[in-house]
């Protein structure tokens, strides 16, 4: 795009297009515009993605997943289980999060009886009785809390 003779074949009585030099005014032109183009719609893709991705949490609408107050009751009731602020605690203390929680991330123990031994079951196996992380609740009861028939 660049080249000039003597690196490149060039006549006086051709035209452009018969020739294999470029011009190097528009070369600088393309290569900026392009650049600056590219930039900006990569930049804006990324944007878009991550403002998509706190929305589906950070919304005030009520039919939202989960809202910031909901996360923050199970943050509070976390900390109660979780007195060394590890955050980790061991599985049969889950038991203790999902009786004291409340809000959309509660679970009835009397109404949701077999829901709540199931997802008590679900931890144990996946973490072979360990202790189990903050995220891996939160996101085994957001899961559960959502409606599928919306």
């Amino acid at each position: 795009c660049m080249q000039k003779p003597p690196a490149c074949y060039f006549r006086p009585s051709d035209n452009f297009w018969q020739s294999n030099c470029g011009n190097y005014n528009w070369a600088i032109l393309f290569f900026c515009s392009f650049y600056v183009i590219i930039t900006y719609i990569v930049l804006n893709l990324l944007v878009a993605i991550i403002m998509e991705n706190f929305s589906l949490f950070y919304s005030n609408e009520e039919d939202a997943l989960l809202s910031y107050a909901d996360i923050r009751n199970f943050q509070t009731t976390w900390n109660l289980v979780d007195v060394n602020q590890r955050g980790t605690i061991p599985v049969r203390r889950v038991k203790y999060i999902l009786r004291l929680l409340k809000g959309r991330l509660e679970v009835d123990t009397q109404k949701d009886r077999l829901l709540f031994k199931h997802m008590c079951y679900e931890l144990e196996r996946l973490h072979n009785g360990e202790d189990v992380t903050f995220h891996d609740v939160l996101s085994m009861l957001s899961y559960r809390s959502i409606d599928i028939r919306k």
